[in-house]
């Protein structure tokens, strides 16, 4: 006697076509085959991915002007000075935020090796460069705590 194996077919949402559980993709959760077999769901898939990227590139909205598309040239002046005073100060935190930590790793193994710092006689020396938004800054949150290492 052999054993026949009775195979399912189901029906394609898409394309209407009766295939075997093999041509649809298994769903993890459920373990049954989704509702659009493999070619239509590639299908389906390309095209929604490819509407989603017309879609995205051409309805966004500038939350900013574009300043090569400013025509006034004032205004595109201030723009620009605008934009390099911007990025300036970003680089300024940028090698601040370096320097402090790199300050904080030189305390700890001095702390940890048990050599003396620097004198607190010596005045520390600020950059010259400092905003007055940078000092404002400083001012409202005040000293930061030191953290302590427990061993």
């Amino acid at each position: 006697m052999k054993n026949s194996e009775v195979q399912t077919l189901f029906v394609c949402g898409c394309c209407k076509r009766s295939l075997p559980a093999s041509a649809f993709y298994i769903n993890k959760k459920t373990g049954l085959p989704g509702n659009y077999c493999k070619e239509c769901r590639k299908t389906v898939s390309r095209n929604h991915r490819k509407n989603e990227k017309r879609s995205l590139a051409y309805d966004r909205e500038s939350n900013y002007p574009v300043i090569t598309s400013t025509e006034d040239p004032m205004l595109r002046r201030e723009l620009i000075l605008h934009a390099l005073e911007t990025v300036a100060a970003s680089i300024e935190r940028k090698r601040r935020k370096v320097r402090e930590s790199a300050f904080e790793y030189e305390s700890g193994a001095a702390s940890r090796t048990g050599s003396e710092p620097k004198s607190k006689s010596e005045p520390e020396s600020k950059p010259e460069s400092e905003s007055v938004f940078e000092s404002e800054s400083k001012s409202k949150s005040g000293p930061k705590p030191e953290l302590e290492l427990a061993d």
